[in-house]
């Protein structure tokens, strides 16, 4: 899962959590060129707290419904950030929200409670870049949590008294909190798993939104729904194992080359598929070059954490009889493709989209809103260190760790 900075751009892993923090505000959307794997994406977003886990989910899913329909899905990131909370609250887990996350964590929230665009959770940002009211709505929760309404177990386990803080936290419309009182009940007593009434709501389940599926033994396209991609959770806890005839899963990067290739040659055959691959890894801002690029391990640990994103495309040096395979070139030779998967190919870099922005004249991209992974910098090892009180890297307190951390592959890869 991925774990949750201060107020800086990326997400921290911490264990199994992922999460990610915010940089400033740019208004305009960006979007995907031509690539070699040639994945459908949608606009990028940028995160303005630490939860990057729920906007690759959300790129990834558009992805899905996009490739499906032609048309842009603008899921909102807030609206299962304030779930994500509430659940966190009510079940007790801290005094103090922890925005960080992940792909089996947001599963579970979509599960539980669905999908809204962004424009019927908070209409006013309906088309914004980065949203405002999430970081003001987190400032909120956590007062409230520390010295207001929330500070006591008996309040933080009154379910009722929770969504209405929550409510007011994120200064939702009268129209937006009847529609949750419609569907979940005011005390949150029904949900998607159990009798909720979102008839006559923007409320939307998983198994409501079409996507593009592949077959996992054929590979051919089938029209399915976000359920089957999300498959069903194997167990009681959110982070547990997805599990389906179609669900997409998590998987951790290995050690040794052999069975490193052996799993990047799956990534490039989904990627190949145009498949939104979703990847985890472990952000040293001092490797971020001026081009846009995690180039190498830097010399001195900069400011770290995890962070999430979708990749996009990826270029391949020592392909037999083709030499290099550009990124940003659609390659349409099968022999081509299939000669990349060769063991001794080499992939040079990882391009993903970002969730940090698209036109920031603080930020340097190899694309707007997407950045360049080598995997000179994915392998390392870098140093991790330990953070201070005051959340800055304590140099003296650093270890050996493999930047690149898992990803989640769909069926049959």
């Amino acid at each position: 899962m991925i774990r949750a900075l201060s107020s800086v751009s990326l997400c921290v892993l911490v264990g199994t959590f992922a999460a990610c923090a915010p940089e400033g505000r740019s208004e305009s959307l960006g979007s995907s060129e031509a690539a070699l794997a040639d994945v459908t994406q949608t606009a990028v977003k940028r995160q303005s707290i630490g939860n990057c886990w729920l906007y690759a989910t959300a790129s990834w899913a558009e992805s899905l419904h996009k490739s499906a329909t032609g048309t842009e899905l603008n899921s909102s990131e807030s609206y299962w950030s304030y779930w994500h909370w509430f659940d966190q609250i009510t079940e007790g887990w801290s005094t103090k929200i922890e925005t960080g996350g992940s792909f089996d964590v947001a599963a579970g929230l979509i599960d539980t409670y669905g999908v809204m665009a962004e424009g019927d959770f908070i209409e006013e940002e309906s088309d914004v870049e980065m949203s405002a009211r999430q970081h003001a709505a987190l400032d909120a929760i956590n007062l409230s949590l520390s010295t207001g309404v929330l500070k006591t177990e008996d309040a933080r386990r009154d379910r009722a008294l929770v969504r209405a803080e929550l409510d007011r936290a994120w200064s939702l419309s009268t129209a937006v909190v009847a529609q949750l009182d419609d569907a979940f009940g005011a005390d949150v007593s029904r949900t998607l798993k159990r009798d909720a009434r979102i008839g006559g709501t923007s409320i939307k389940a998983a198994s409501a939104l079409a996507t593009r599926l592949l077959d996992p033994e054929t590979k051919a396209p089938v029209d399915k729904t976000l359920a089957d991609a999300l498959g069903e959770s194997s167990g009681n806890s959110w982070w547990s194992r997805r599990e389906g005839p179609l669900a997409w899963k998590k998987v951790n990067y290995p050690t040794g080359d052999s069975r490193r290739r052996d799993l990047l040659g799956r990534v490039q055959r989904a990627l190949h598929d145009k498949q939104p691959v979703i990847l985890s890894f472990f952000v040293d801002f001092n490797a971020l070059d001026g081009q846009g690029r995690f180039f190498a391990p830097p010399a001195t640990p900069g400011r770290q954490g995890g962070h999430m994103v979708v990749m996009d495309d990826y270029e391949i040096s020592n392909v037999p009889g083709f030499g290099t395979l550009r990124a940003g070139v659609v390659e349409e030779r099968p022999e081509a493709l299939s000669a990349a998967l060769a063991s001794e190919a080499t992939i040079d870099f990882i391009r993903v989209k970002n969730s940090w922005g698209a036109n920031r004249p603080d930020r340097q991209f190899v694309v707007p809103g997407y950045h360049d992974l080598y995997m000179n910098y994915l392998n390392g090892p870098i140093k991790q260190c330990s953070q201070t009180p005051e959340g800055n890297t304590d140099t003296s307190n650093c270890w050996d760790d493999t930047p690149l951390n898992d990803v989640v592959l769909p069926a049959g890869y």
